[in-house]
C-alpha cells in the first residue's frame, strides 16, 4: 500500500483540463507518486484517446461508489476511494488543477505516513471578498461550517479544511463511516444533503476524533475562485514564477471560464 497517491475525480467537459494537469504531474512528480484518474465508465474511451495510457492509471467512477452522477455524486466518490485499499493518503486534485513547480512527498507528508490537514480561516479571500464582491461569501462559509461543528459539538473558530487539492488520510474517512455513519443508518449522500461541504466533514471529524495527528497547513495551490482575482494578480504584475514561491501550483475555477495556464 502507498503511503500516498494523488487522485483526480473528473468528467468528459473537463477531459482537457485533466490533460494539462497531466502534462505538469509528468514534469514536477519528483518522487513518481502514483496518479490516477477517475470518470464514468461511458467517458473512460475518451479519457485514453485524450490523455493516452502512460503516467497514470483510469478508473471508473462506477468501481469507486455507485452513486456518481451530478454535482453530489463528483463529491461522493472522491470521499470513498479510500474504499479502494491504494494508499494510506491521497491528495485529491480538482481537473482544474495544475502543478507549476517540482513536488515531492514530503510537501504533503509531515513523517511516514502522517499528513499535513489543510486547515486554515480562509482570511485572504474574504479580505479580497469585502471590496470585490456585491456579496459576503463569509456568512454562507460560516452557516455551511457550523451545522457540521454542531453535529460534532465543536464551537470557536470556524475553519476551511479545502480548497482543493487536499490532502486525505484514509483512516479518517473509515472512521467517520465506522464511528458516525454506521451507527446512525445513515450513508455519506445524506451527509452531503445536509453539508455539501465533504472538506468539512473530513475536518471536522478528525477535530472530533483526532485519528490522526493534525499538522496543519495552508491551501498547497494559489486559488483564483473568482474571475477579478485573476485579473488583479496579471494587472499587479504576478508571475507564475513568482505564485510557485509560496504554493506547488494553481487552481483557475472551471465555471468562469476557458483558461487553463497563467
Amino acid at each position: 500500500m502507498e503511503d500516498i497517491v494523488l487522485y483526480c475525480k473528473s468528467y468528459h467537459k473537463d477531459v482537457k483540463r485533466v490533460l494539462a494537469l497531466l502534462e505538469s504531474i509528468n514534469i514536477y512528480n519528483k518522487d513518481n507518486i502514483p496518479f490516477y484518474v477517475s470518470a464514468p465508465a461511458r467517458d473512460l474511451e475518451l479519457f485514453k484517446s485524450v490523455l493516452g495510457t502512460d503516467g497514470y492509471t483510469l478508473l471508473a467512477d462506477e468501481e469507486i461508489d455507485q452513486e456518481g452522477a451530478g454535482w453530489k455524486g463528483q463529491q461522493i466518490v472522491k470521499s470513498q476511494f479510500w474504499k479502494l485499499e491504494l494508499c494510506h493518503n491521497y491528495l485529491c486534485l480538482d481537473s482544474d488543477s495544475i502543478f507549476i513547480r517540482p513536488f515531492y512527498k514530503s510537501d504533503f507528508l509531515y513523517k511516514d505516513n502522517i499528513p499535513y490537514t489543510v486547515c486554515h480561516e480562509q482570511k485572504e479571500l474574504f479580505e479580497w471578498a469585502q471590496k470585490s464582491l456585491h456579496f459576503d461569501p463569509q456568512e454562507g462559509f460560516k452557516e455551511d461550517r457550523k451545522k457540521v461543528m454542531d453535529i460534532f459539538g465543536r464551537k470557536g473558530r470556524y475553519y476551511d479544511f479545502g480548497p482543493s487539492p487536499i490532502i486525505w488520510h484514509t483512516n479518517v474517512w473509515k472512521g467517520l463511516e465506522e464511528n458516525y455513519i454506521k451507527p446512525n443508518n445513515l450513508s455519506f449522500s445524506q451527509l452531503i444533503d445536509y453539508s455539501h461541504s465533504e472538506f468539512s466533514w473530513y475536518g471536522e471529524y478528525l477535530l472530533a476524533s483526532e485519528i490522526i495527528p493534525i499538522y496543519p497547513a495552508q491551501p498547497l495551490f494559489k486559488v483564483f475562485h473568482y474571475h477579478g482575482q485573476y485579473v488583479q494578480s496579471k494587472q499587479q504584475g504576478y508571475t507564475e514564477e513568482d505564485i510557485a514561491k509560496n504554493y506547488l501550483g494553481i487552481i483557475f475555477q472551471s465555471n468562469w471560464g476557458n483558461l487553463i495556464k497563467y
